[in-house]
């Protein structure tokens, strides 16, 4: 049996700071827009929304946003891909 997230998916991710539009090849190909700002500091927030063929792909994307020192907000599967 296939789990579902084993198979694409579309995810949707939130993080502090601005994630430059240029990185999304980096980031598996996932559309990047500046969404707002935190309520607590007012700190510029990005979403990240877009098609990933597996977790393993989503952990890569997690991964490079870590290595770049974004704190994450939130982490949202979207449904099938």
């Amino acid at each position: 049996m296939c789990h579902p997230f084993e198979r694409p998916g579309i995810y949707a991710i939130r993080a502090v700071g601005i994630v430059d539009a240029t990185w999304s090849d980096r980031l598996g190909g996932m559309t990047i827009v500046q969404s707002g700002t935190t309520a607590e500091d007012s700190l510029p927030v990005t979403k990240l929304v877009g098609l990933l063929p597996d977790q393993a792909a989503l952990c890569g994307v997690l991964n490079t946003l870590y290595d770049n020192r974004y704190a994450l907000l939130g982490v949202e599967y979207l449904g099938p891909g």
